[in-house]
């Protein structure tokens, strides 16, 4: 659907292992209803960090950890011949020549090594012990996430220096989420989360969630007839009738609503400026009273009930509570935000041929002056930002 913003449709699984499982299996699997990324901040051209710009014997270094252009280059053909099992080619994963490697995939290679080994640092800082079924579990969800569409497992054909990098550094994410959301609902954690989410609450903004009962198919392609709209409206009805105040919606969305995206997060629909609905439903959301549930709206897609938390310049103390409240939704930037503060705390550098560190989100991203990015590079793009539900 193209109603809504593109990340209510990107909603990570509800296990920590899984969200933190996300950033390396999207390499893998392109599909947005499977895949979630970690990793994901604006970055812009002032922002790009030094380290390394130029050509040196490691791919990557991360504290005392390093990655060297040798063994990188055996990661890569690996991964490229799995990635090829898994999608039936590996060609968006080579530069314009055919034989080099796209720096689009070369960075976002790094990136996923680079989350890793801050996830291995902090968890070291933090001292939480790594076990053995920390480890089984990991591995056992890296099969599960590189399979093809027959659903073959193809993790045991990566190199084995990269399949034990992913299995550490996954069980060390996981725990860290695991602390984080334990963490989350204090005014620093919440602070962080709202720290690192750039542009995502400058300006005017509405929060809100809503439950969705289609009319008809629902897909918005062509109109409903009158009777799917009674239809719609009378599953609606009978929905508005449960409720009580405000205090069940986030249980009848989950369990009613056939947006499933926003469904599983409790309708919550995140916080997004003026615009970036269909007209109807913008307008409700923008001018219906704050903190209840307004009368059923149409669109094109069918009724909705919506009920607004908070609307208007967004500062902290405005969204503080909301951020509390989709914590659980926002545990990918929450890790986002932890991650960038460890990196911050260690030295990292990149070969500049592969692709460029940001000091400040803690992420590597394509070197300056590369060529366009690839199609697997604007669909990772597409999946990152992306909420844990």
């Amino acid at each position: 659907m193209s109603w809504l913003p593109s990340p209510i449709y990107c909603r990570p699984v509800t296990t920590t292992l899984r969200t933190a499982a996300d950033s390396v299996s999207r390499l893998v699997k392109k599909i947005c209803s499977t895949l979630i990324a970690v990793l994901s901040l604006g970055l812009v051209a002032s922002l790009i960090g030094t380290s390394c710009s130029a050509a040196s014997p490691s791919a990557l270094t991360v504290g005392s950890w390093s990655l060297s252009n040798q063994d990188f280059t055996t990661q890569l053909e690996a991964f490229a011949d799995t990635y090829a099992k898994a999608n039936g080619s590996a060609s968006d994963l080579h530069g314009a020549d055919g034989s080099s490697w796209a720096t689009s995939f070369t960075a976002a290679f790094l990136n996923d090594q680079l989350s890793l080994q801050l996830a291995r640092i902090d968890a070291a800082q933090r001292g939480i012990e790594i076990t053995d079924a920390d480890r089984a579990a990991a591995q056992k969800l890296l099969e599960e996430n590189f399979t093809s569409s027959q659903g073959g497992s193809y993790f045991a054909d990566l190199d084995p220096g990269y399949q034990k990098s992913l299995i550490e550094g996954l069980a060390a994410q996981s725990a860290v989420i695991s602390v984080l959301q334990a963490e989350g609902t204090s005014d620093e954690a919440l602070r962080r989360l709202y720290d690192a989410s750039g542009d995502k609450y400058k300006g005017e903004q509405v929060c809100a969630s809503h439950i969705l009962i289609f009319a008809g198919t629902g897909q918005g392609q062509s109109t409903p007839t009158d009777a799917e709209y009674a239809q719609s409206l009378a599953k609606i009805a009978q929905i508005q009738s449960q409720l009580k105040g405000t205090s069940n919606f986030a249980d009848l969305a989950e369990a009613n609503s056939d947006d499933s995206g926003s469904g599983a997060n409790g309708g919550d629909l995140g916080c997004n400026p003026r615009g970036s609905f269909v007209p109807e439903f913008d307008d409700a959301a923008w001018t219906q009273p704050i903190g209840v549930v307004g009368k059923p709206v149409k669109t094109q897609y069918g009724y909705h009930l919506i009920i607004v938390r908070v609307r208007g310049e967004l500062t902290f103390d405005a969204v503080k509570e909301d951020l509390a409240s989709s914590l659980k939704s926002n545990l990918t930037e929450l890790l986002a935000a932890e991650l960038a503060n460890v990196a911050a705390t260690v030295q990292v550098g990149v070969d500049g041929r592969y692709g460029q560190f940001v000091a400040t989100s803690g992420t590597i991203i394509s070197p300056a002056g590369s060529s366009s990015p690839s199609t697997l590079a604007r669909t990772m793009a597409d999946l990152a930002g992306s909420s844990q539900g």
